[in-house]
């Protein structure tokens, strides 16, 4: 007999998922391209989800207008931030450490500009929720399914699709590939590196807003939003190796299914208190980096050689076999 709370929290897992994978696709652009661990990454997802409010207040229920304008704010806010902060600190070759200390100075600035903002308009902002309209699209084991819900896997699904597009049919994404794989190579060899990297801050950036805008129809708008799935996020990039669009997808959804049904799992069998659930995520950063370091991303050259492994173990099986059969001479 299937379990009353296993459906249910399927579904919450698939949604919540979709939402990681939105808000962390933009750190993983980041990561590939300008190898940046962004920690104010996750102040996009708090500036798109008050663009969603404000935006709402106008047009209410009007989602595509919200996610319109955070895509734009977070995208014109992200290469600001580039130009202001992190380009200056790449331009002198500064280490690593210098630019995740200055993404943390980034973060805590632009989240306390967020609440000076909203507490200075009215404190009603400090903790708000988006002008739209939840209703049940479809029922399925008597288990109602959202239009935030149908949303949101779409989306993850969309934006997936056409990333993966962009970065591995159009010239600018070729561009940036090339600049993830040798960044001075791609210079010398006559790509527009500063453009293709002002174009994946578009990119990262307005991802960001967008999942802010997804992830504020599901909890309260407040200056911490970003802050509070901060860690998440990462959860999310560091099971994805870092790196790659196919494991943050997996990871995403990963992450979704263990804040939802694991701990329903763990809850109903072995009365684990729902309190624990934020401690997955990181049960599985440890899990996986003791494991796989580099991640649970399918890699193609793992599959290449497990198919010439197996076809080469096939041959030697297949040539053992010749040499055992008995000669038969007329």
């Amino acid at each position: 007999m299937i379990p009353f709370w296993l459906v249910p929290s399927i579904i919450e897992s698939l949604s919540e998922g979709s939402i990681f994978v939105i808000a962390s696709i933009g750190l993983t652009l980041t990561l590939a391209v300008v190898k940046l661990p962004n920690f104010a990454h996750a102040e996009f997802l708090t500036v798109g989800a008050y663009v969603g409010v404000v935006v709402s207040h106008f047009y209410p229920d009007n989602l595509l207008a919200m996610s319109v304008s955070a895509f734009l704010v977070c995208s014109v806010a992200a290469v600001a931030i580039h130009h202001i902060v992190y380009k200056p600190l790449m331009d002198r070759k500064v280490s690593i450490y210098f630019l995740v200390l200055a993404s943390f100075a980034v973060a805590q600035f632009v989240r306390y500009v967020v609440y000076t903002w909203a507490s200075s308009v009215t404190p009603n902002l400090l903790a708000t929720t988006e002008n739209i309209s939840i209703y049940t699209v479809v029922s399925v084991f008597q288990v109602e399914i959202s239009n935030i819900y149908v949303v949101s896997i779409i989306l993850a699904v969309v934006i997936s699709v056409l990333l993966a597009l962009f970065l591995n049919l159009t010239h600018l994404g070729k561009s940036m590939r090339a600049i993830a794989n040798n960044f001075d190579l791609a210079r010398i060899s006559g790509i527009n590196v500063s453009f293709a990297v002002n174009v994946m801050w578009i990119i990262a950036g307005g991802l960001g807003g967008l999942g802010g805008v997804i992830l504020g129809t599901y909890t309260s708008v407040t200056p911490a939003l970003g802050f509070n799935t901060l860690l998440d996020i990462f959860a999310v990039v560091i099971i994805a190796g870092l790196t790659s669009f196919v494991g943050t997808i997996i990871g995403g959804y990963l992450v979704g299914f263990s804040t939802n049904t694991i701990i329903e799992a763990l809850n109903y069998y072995f009365g684990v208190p729902f309190g624990y659930a934020p401690l997955l995520p990181f049960a599985m950063i440890v899990v996986v980096l003791l494991v796989k370091p580099t991640g649970l991303a399918p890699n193609s050259q793992t599959g290449i050689a497990f198919l010439r492994k197996l076809f080469n173990k096939r041959n030697t099986t297949n040539l053992a076999a010749d040499e055992n059969e008995p000669v038969v001479t007329k």
